[in-house]
């Protein structure tokens, strides 16, 4: 998702800094972006199987990402999309028919025996359901971890939190896979692992860069 090439663009204004620099703070989490790539480690148990112990290999991988950040004393503030936005209802549509063919296309290729192939096609065919969510939301409640359903899409409920004092509950940057944020002009940041290291990327900030 997100507007294409833009982060390729951004380039030159990417920083690294230490999810450190963060503790005691706030922070928004696009709850759907780690979903999915959560949902990536479990995508043929999705699809053909949704109810059985691996399918829920999405959590885990949400939890711990979680935990890392709670590990670094920062606060975590999951944002989940609400409804469809109407005026999306034929991109919504147009995704839904290719997941539907991506699933085809997976179970095909998985009969044939050739499970790497399949597990591409599972991967492109998975959506992320209210059930996953709400199995999500439970866990979430249970761990004390601070939760938002949005209106409609996550993005425009994070870019509104990243507006307000920590003390309205605003958050003092945004976690997420999608370049929509750097149009909203609040402080979006990609996460990456590597030697026992968290780091959170500032992909764009309104007062860094004169156009």
């Amino acid at each position: 998702m997100g507007i294409p090439n833009l982060l390729r663009f951004m380039k030159p204004f990417i920083e690294p800094v230490h999810i450190k620099k963060y503790a005691g703070q706030r922070v928004g989490i696009d709850a759907y972006s780690w979903l999915h790539k959560g949902a990536y480690s479990c995508s043929m148990e999705l699809c053909m199987d949704p109810k059985s112990a691996g399918a829920r290999r999405y959590i885990s991988y949400f939890m711990h990402h979680v935990n890392l950040l709670r590990h670094h004393k920062v606060v975590p503030v999951v944002v989940f999309d609400g409804g469809s936005m109407p005026c999306k209802a034929a991109t919504d549509k147009d995704r839904h028919k290719k997941r539907e063919l991506s699933l085809v296309l997976g179970k095909e290729k998985l009969k044939q025996g050739n499970t790497a192939a399949a597990i591409d096609f599972f991967r492109k065919a998975v959506q992320i359901t209210p059930s996953m969510a709400y199995q999500l939301i439970q866990l979430l409640r249970s761990e004390n971890v601070e939760f938002v359903v949005a209106p409609y899409e996550a993005d425009a409920q994070l870019a509104y939190l990243a507006t307000l004092d920590a003390d309205q509950g605003g958050i003092a940057a945004v976690i997420t896979e999608d370049s929509d944020l750097i149009a909203y002009g609040c402080t979006a940041v990609r996460i990456h692992f590597g030697l026992n290291f968290m780091f959170l990327i500032p992909l764009f900030s309104l007062t860094r860069v004169k156009l």
